[in-house]
């Protein structure tokens, strides 16, 4: 009750702020942005509550594989989603070549196409998160309750209010994207807060100087990260030994079963395989034009070809994604690694995670990206100036920052789910924090640091929001050349590199979720 007290005044008093310092541009844009997120939790929040649900309480086929193949989808960037999506259901698209203008009406462009790319990205957090919150719980509730009730019931009356924080904690998560996100309304050409604010400082306006104000989008996401934060951290046991026991299996009718297992595979196929096959169709397509005939087919040999010829063309690209990606997860890891070690030990840990995590993870990328040219960007000063146009400092900077939010409340949850026995031990040894850290924390633990190592790297490598405005001249990335490129159409070409790209964050995903899998069997046995 008192944290409801405390969310809804956060609530009121940014609503108030904005009322009485925003301008009517600036209202009307983070009216636009908030449209965007409620259009786009319509359809997440349903679905992805659904799944988890089902996954984790209905006797569903191979759940196992459906509950994995979501979790992979946690890495697959904004930009190859509204890629993806767009390359089957977008402007000369897949729907378009097979039905020509009357899918004019259909096709995800403008808010239609930034409302429906934004749900479908949103949709495996909501997953997740509502998963990490049936996992959390007392299972005897729900095992009482059908005893007493049917099947039905039990999801109506227990299961579903159980998972209700976590659909806020989603809620909340759409709602900080679609304020600080401008990959997929950049594409789609929908004016929302981030988007003008980015397009704004593309176009050569000096930082103290932009259209719009600052402050309204970093309070707004402010508040809706902070409270979601603490919502985050309280989703773990507080030991090890408070960990629920395996989570009942609801019973279903044959007739039931089948029909919801059928409908939660299609969900999971179109979500996992739609990405993969319009990328597939749009790099082997071939079309040609005679006498006004226009033939249109696929060739496994003209992608293949496409696919090499990509790998040696953009080879430079991958170069300096790798090269930030690890200079940013190497000090992601030193930093996520400290705090959460430290804070595990305090009882106001808890705070601070919360604290550090909602503040960094509620500052939308441009605003990154704006805060780092003021700093570096001084004509007085040569060493910066040297720092921001010859290194990669400022995008890795900004890149630390992207990803430091999840990496710190992954490993705070597995430092915290330990019984702390050991580290008592070596304190009584008279072993300060950092060496506990390192004997304890680190040694025992190589693991689960290098899945947070690989986790960074993932989130670097995908962001396009905050290191597109600061990396240097002469330094190009996959993902920033991708999201150039997807402003002119999904073709061929791109399509190529995507598949590519989709590969490697898959090929990520799998070692990272391998790796952390002994650290949450361990906590849970």
């Amino acid at each position: 009750m008192k944290f409801r007290l405390v969310a809804a005044v956060l609530i009121l008093v940014a609503a108030g702020l904005l009322a009485v310092g925003g301008d009517s541009l600036t209202l009307r844009l983070i009216g636009a942005s908030a449209l965007l997120a409620l259009g786009a939790a319509a359809i997440a929040l349903p679905l992805g509550a659904f799944l988890a649900i089902a996954l984790g309480r209905l006797p569903i086929s191979a759940r196992w594989l459906a509950q994995g193949l979501l979790t992979l989808l946690l890495f697959e960037p904004l930009y190859l989603t509204c890629g993806a999506w767009r390359a089957a259901f977008g402007p000369h698209g897949w729907l378009q070549d097979q039905i020509g203008p009357a899918a004019n009406a259909f096709l995800l462009d403008g808010w239609l196409g930034a409302i429906v790319l934004h749900g479908v990205a949103a949709i495996p957090w909501t997953f997740f998160f509502v998963r990490l919150q049936l996992a959390t719980g007392a299972a005897e509730l729900e095992e009482d309750a059908l005893l007493d009730g049917s099947t039905a019931s039990t999801l109506a009356n227990v299961t579903l209010r159980r998972a209700a924080p976590g659909l806020f904690i989603s809620a909340l998560w759409i709602g900080v994207v679609a304020f600080s996100e401008m990959t997929v309304t950049s594409i789609c050409n929908v004016r929302t807060y981030a988007e003008v604010l980015f397009t704004g400082i593309t176009l050569g306006e000096a930082v103290d100087q932009t259209s719009l104000p600052v402050w309204p989008a970093v309070l707004v996401t402010l508040v809706m990260t902070i409270i979601a934060t603490t919502l985050a951290v309280q989703l773990a046991p507080a030991s090890a030994a408070s960990l629920p026991v395996r989570p009942p299996t609801f019973p279903l009718r044959p007739l039931t079963r089948w029909l919801t297992t059928t409908i939660v595979w299609l969900l999971v196929a179109l979500l996992v395989g739609l990405p993969i096959g319009a990328f597939v169709y749009k790099a082997g397509l071939v079309v040609n034009v005679a006498d006004g005939q226009v033939d249109r087919y696929w060739s496994a040999a003209k992608m293949g070809e496409l696919l090499i010829e990509s790998a040696q063309k953009y080879a430079g690209l991958f170069q300096w994604t790798i090269a930030l990606g690890a200079a940013s997860a190497a000090v992601t890891l030193v930093i996520s690694s400290s705090i959460a070690w430290l804070a595990s030990r305090r009882w106001y840990g808890q705070g601070i995670i919360a604290t550090v995590a909602g503040v960094l993870f509620g500052i939308p990328g441009p605003i990154i990206a704006l805060s780092l040219i003021w700093l570096f960007n001084r004509r007085g000063s040569p060493l910066l100036i040297y720092f921001y146009d010859r290194t990669i400092l400022a995008p890795t900077i900004a890149l630390v920052i992207v990803s430091l939010p999840i990496c710190l409340l992954l490993l705070w949850h597995i430092f915290r789910a330990d019984v702390g026995d050991l580290d008592e031990a070596a304190q009584l040894e008279g072993l300060g924090p950092w060496r506990r850290l390192w004997r304890v924390g680190v040694m025992r633990r190589p693991a689960v640091l290098a899945a947070v190592f690989l986790l960074a790297f993932a989130l670097a490598t995908s962001d396009v929001t905050a290191s597109y405005l600061v990396t240097p001249p002469g330094v190009d990335t996959l993902s920033r050349t991708i999201f150039e490129m997807l402003h002119y159409g999904a073709e061929d070409n791109v399509a190529a590199l995507c598949l590519i790209n989709l590969a490697l964050s898959a090929t990520l995903a799998v070692i990272t979720i391998i790796l952390l899998r002994p650290a949450f069997r361990a906590a849970q046995s």
